[in-house]
């Protein structure tokens, strides 16, 4: 269904194209991500409602025109409250727009009336309803004065569209796989700038990787997106190859990084005694020259493939001039050939057939109209042998540890220009003069993403700048415990991925979701890992991270880990100090410390409740 949505949405845009006056509504909030997965439209995945005309009245009451397509029938629906809930004019509006075609006919619902048509041919009911239907709702609107309640103006119609149009700006034509959760981290939607956020050890940056790739080389990325040692050794080198050609910079927010090092600054150099200071590009700003350049090259095509190309060239006529100066048009005909239209008022005077080209193209015959045919022939074999098109190639900047640095003092007026809609190119276009090299425009390309991680570790997601937050897609990576089972498993009878899990569930308990423990902490242990090495993990590194989020407070390690990995040492005050009545001093005290051999069974116990 999400196709037929976009079919529409062509239709319309295309008929507007050439009746400025044409508005329609589309879907105004993202109420349950609709826009974001492509429901341009009123509807869900069973049918579409496309109105052209406001859908309420000064009371808010149910009133709508619209146009319904399911997927084995679409009609033209009418819905109006009885008398007492209109104007008089409405009502006289409605009954007259009724009485105008008569194969409505009343649904179940008694202020609802439906006119089906006969074939379920998308593109001719669409058609039928935005000319024929169309005109008459305008005649009579006009006609009982009702332009205030129903027209929809050219303001709100640009808004609403502007809003689609970004969307559609951030989304590949493939659609998310959301049954294969193995995928759930993979890039299948192109979103300009997206922050990967989540734990420690969730596999981040490990998984810009693999995003970069793909944006930048999709096909490529296609083919050893399988998750084995060696397709990750490929991308892998693939990923390098891209940053040593330019296309991916790799930088690290923190709190002393700034505009200079990010956009641009002042650089001093002395010559001969005398001091100077240059405008140096940041790294974004280098990224963003490198990736504005438009690089031009050449294909061949078959006259076939031209042939086609030329045709789309056709809007509506073409006109050309004999090699004697006299003017003629073409225009193309429902057989896919040529009209040739000649005088002064441009009548038709014949056909250009697909053959005669060809013929006169490829082996130099004129077998008709030998004033008109050449001309259109010379200019299809311009296209056939050399076609100059302009490339543009995509370019990364991943930001690790995003939220570490002040967003405002390094992004500057740039925050502004990222935004899908102010791109080079979009409708709502922006370029600004920087402020050291103030003699230039600036702006940001459409070709260019920004990959940003952020551990929630840090600062939480609620903490975010703002205007960070609005102008980035946001992806949750959180622990997987199912790659963990698929590529440790067991490890000397021990389950990682069950311990991974209990140790998380008890610090989503005591602190919170953000402060979980990531899996890929453990994936350093391979098939012939021991509980040594699942020891040194523990010791090294999960302990503490366990001490930095509960700040020391031993209580709650201990409540995370059992006993089988802390010792409990219990120590009175009298064994330690002469004098004991003094108000602060505890009678009794516990010290805790880590294990320097771990109990046999800690791990076992570790499972169990507290």
């Amino acid at each position: 269904m999400i196709q037929k949505y976009n079919e529409i949405l062509e239709i319309l845009n295309t008929f507007k194209k050439d009746h400025i006056g044409f508005t329609f509504l589309t879907r105004e909030k993202n109420n349950d991500t609709r826009l974001e997965r492509g429901f341009w439209f009123t509807g869900n995945e069973n049918y579409i409602f496309v109105p052209l005309f406001k859908r309420s009245d000064y009371d808010n009451k149910t009133r709508t025109i619209g146009f319904v397509y399911e997927e084995d029938k679409s009609f033209i629906e009418v819905t109006f409250k009885r008398i007492k809930d209109l104007k008089p004019q409405e009502y006289r509006f409605y009954t007259k727009l009724l009485a105008s075609f008569p194969k409505f006919e009343q649904s179940g619902n008694q202020d609802t009336y439906k006119l089906y048509f006969d074939e379920n041919d998308l593109e001719k009911n669409l058609f039928y309803y935005i000319t024929i239907f169309r005109d008459k709702c305008i005649e009579l609107i006009k006609e009982h004065q009702l332009e205030d309640l129903y027209f929809i103006s050219q303001e709100k119609f640009e808004k609403n569209i502007n809003k689609i149009n970004e969307y559609k700006m951030n989304m590949d034509s493939s659609i998310i796989n959301s049954e294969n959760q193995d995928d759930k981290y993979q890039v299948t939607q192109r979103i300009l700038n997206q922050i990967l956020f989540g734990p420690p050890g969730t596999g981040k940056t490990y998984n810009t990787i693999n995003k970069a790739v793909e944006i930048i080389d999709s096909e490529f990325y296609k083919s050893h997106k399988e998750a084995t040692p060696e397709n990750r050794k490929l991308i892998k080198e693939k990923f390098e190859q891209l940053k040593d050609a330019g296309q991916i910079e790799f930088v690290t927010f923190h709190q002393s990084y700034g505009y200079e090092e990010f956009v641009e600054g002042l650089k001093a150099s002395t010559e001969n005694g005398q001091i100077s200071y240059d405008v140096k590009d940041g790294v974004f700003k280098s990224l963003t020259k490198k990736a504005a350049k438009i690089i031009t090259s050449k294909e061949e095509f078959s006259f076939d493939e031209a042939y086609i190309k030329y045709l789309q060239m056709i809007e509506d006529k073409k006109i050309l001039k004999t090699k004697s100066g006299s003017t003629f048009g073409i225009e193309v005909n429902a057989r896919e050939n040529l009209n040739l239209l000649t005088g002064s008022s441009f009548q038709k005077n014949g056909s250009i057939t697909k053959e005669k080209l060809q013929e006169y193209v490829l082996y130099g015959n004129i077998t008709d109209w030998s004033s008109y045919l050449p001309i259109v022939g010379e200019e299809i074999k311009k296209m056939m042998s050399i076609v100059e098109t302009d490339v543009t190639k995509n370019y990364i900047l991943i930001i690790d540890e995003i939220n570490r640095g002040n967003i405002s003092k390094i992004f500057g007026e740039l925050i502004t220009l990222i935004e899908p809609s102010k791109r080079i190119g979009a409708d709502e276009e922006i370029r600004v003069k920087l402020p050291y090299s103030n003699n230039e425009l600036f702006g940001v390309p459409k070709n260019l993403y920004i990959i940003g991680t952020m551990n929630t570790a840090d600062r939480s997601i609620a903490l975010l700048d703002t205007a960070l937050r609005r102008r980035f897609d946001f992806v949750e990576m959180m622990p997987d415990y199912k790659i963990l089972k698929k590529e440790v498993g067991v490890v000397e009878g021990i389950d990682i991925a069950d311990i991974l899990q209990t140790i998380n569930k008890r610090i989503e308990y005591l602190y919170d979701r953000d402060h979980t423990i990531g899996h890929a902490y453990f994936m350093g242990l391979g098939n012939n890992a021991s509980r040594d090495d699942l020891d040194t993990i523990m010791r090294k590194k999960i302990i503490p991270l366990l001490q930095e989020y509960f700040y020391d407070d031993w209580k709650k390690i201990l409540l995370v880990l059992n006993s089988g990995f802390i010792q409990e040492t219990p120590q009175k005050v009298k064994d330690i100090f002469e004098q004991t009545d003094d108000e602060f001093m505890e009678e009794d005290k516990v010290l805790y410390s880590v294990k320097k051999i771990f109990d046999e069974d800690a791990y076992e116990r570790l499972w169990q409740k507290n």
